[in-house]
């Protein structure tokens, strides 16, 4: 990460004057509003369904687009079952990991997000191994899980959109089992799960070239640490247990260190606990389980990370039918992949109420795909140069704009309900000296 002070002085300085101007929203080069995709783990087609988010909640369709077909699986089907989805910090690109589980290389999805939120596919890249889950960095590193070789891998990409393509610039050894990733908001830290013979968490430190270096591990027990997923102020990670019945809960501490919460591991709600996913505000976490096919909310204690069950549940239907789930704002998103048993099969979408409670918003939407599974959320455009999230770009966002060129990890200290891409002013993905000059003319009311 480039730090250039001086050069931000000299032209702070002109801007100094212009305050209490109102941020204009990122430029069109994603969804306008907020969205919602899925990704349809079909065996036999593969497929990413884009949908707009409703004022009251509701899902509209967009568009659906087919990344592989096959008779049988007994034909290779790179495109099938993406297993999980991903979008980038600015919203510019979806990324599917598939697990078609035929035959090395597999395949990477990559599709770009129009301001209506319908997707486009500009890229299908073969990989070897299989892309259990998949995580952007920024808008041009993605990093993935390949299970295939043993040990298992945490792989980074440099995504190129002109003309697309991936090129590895690193990979690092993560174990026996290692199928999911979670990253911190400040996005420098990545976390890689082992559910094999490890049982452990590990904890990588992300360069500005997307180079990963092994900080820390943690220990999961006897438990599984299945899907994982860190709080949006950045100090809390919970993982599922699956059949361990349990939820794993950590303190992320200084360099993205994990530390056993007190009264770890939590008890199970339902059976088998097998997604998590915090409410945007960080009150409550929402838990999908596999035997039970339930989703339940539980509240979060901001000081010690206990977590108490409100009572409050959806049951999906059959044993393995709840796909995902995953919030946005006052909302959050449950997938059915199965039509077994009650003959429906989509995505629910739910407004969390604040007691922890929840309201169906309107039926089961379908996906128009085969089993859908992973959920990826997108909210309101981030706000550039609005550094210290009041909604307004003035000189007080002057020494927090300095804070993060000088790195994200002490802004995420000092702000930690902010997003450190507000920073990324030019919209390169980096944050460094070459947004000094367009953060000034945020101030004056004239981002780029």
């Amino acid at each position: 990460m480039t730090k250039d002070r001086t050069s931000f002085s000299s032209s702070a300085g002109v801007a100094v004057a212009a305050w209490a101007l109102l941020l204009a929203p990122w430029a069109a080069a994603q969804s306008l509003g907020p969205a919602v995709f899925v990704g349809n783990n079909g065996n036999l087609e593969g497929s990413t369904t884009a949908f707009r988010v409703n004022p009251d909640g509701t899902l509209t369709f967009v568009n659906r687009v087919i990344t592989g077909t096959r008779p049988s699986t007994q034909f290779p089907c790179p495109g099938c079952n993406p297993y999980e989805i991903a979008i980038s910090p600015s919203g510019k690109y979806l990324a599917t990991g598939h697990a078609s589980g035929t035959n090395v290389p597999e395949q990477i999805s990559i599709f770009q997000v129009a301001p209506d939120a319908s997707i486009t596919q500009i890229g299908a890249f073969s990989v070897p191994g299989t892309p259990m889950d998949v995580v952007w960095i920024t808008d041009q590193y993605l990093a993935t899980v390949r299970t295939d070789p043993s040990p298992n891998l945490v792989v980074v990409y440099r995504f190129d959109p002109s003309p697309p393509s991936l090129t590895q610039v690193d990979a690092e050894t993560t174990g026996t089992f290692s199928t999911y990733l979670a990253i911190d908001p400040s996005r420098t830290h990545l976390y890689v799960n082992d559910s094999g013979s490890g049982r452990l968490i590990r904890n990588f430190k992300i360069d500005s070239g997307g180079n990963l270096t092994l900080v820390s591990t943690a220990s999961t027990g006897s438990y599984y640490g299945l899907e994982l997923a860190v709080s949006n102020d950045g100090t809390k990670l919970y993982g599922a247990g699956g059949i361990t019945n349990v939820i794993i809960g950590y303190d992320v501490g200084a360099e993205g260190m994990l530390t056993p919460m007190a009264g770890w591991p939590f008890p199970q709600f339902g059976s088998s606990p097998s997604n998590v996913a915090f409410s945007t505000d960080d009150k409550y976490l929402l838990v999908g389980h596999g035997t039970d096919a339930t989703v339940r909310s539980a509240s979060i204690d901001p000081s010690t990370g206990m977590l108490t069950y409100t009572g409050n549940m959806f049951d999906v239907g059959l044993q393995g039918t709840l796909g995902d789930v995953q919030s946005l704002a006052g909302w959050f998103f449950v997938t059915d992949n199965s039509t077994a048993i009650d003959g429906i099969m989509g995505i629910y979408s739910f407004t969390l109420n604040p007691d922890g409670s929840f309201t169906q918003n309107g039926p089961i939407v379908s996906t128009q795909g085969i089993a859908p599974r992973s959920v990826a959320t997108w909210g309101l455009p981030l706000y550039r140069g609005d550094m210290n999230c009041d909604n307004v770009v003035d000189f007080d966002d002057i020494d927090a704009f300095v804070l993060a060129l000088s790195g994200p990890e002490a802004y995420a200290q000092s702000y930690p309900n902010c997003q450190f891409l507000r920073a990324d002013c030019n919209q390169d993905s980096v944050v460094n000296f070459d947004d000094i000059d367009p953060f000034v003319a945020c101030l004056t009311g004239a981002c780029p």
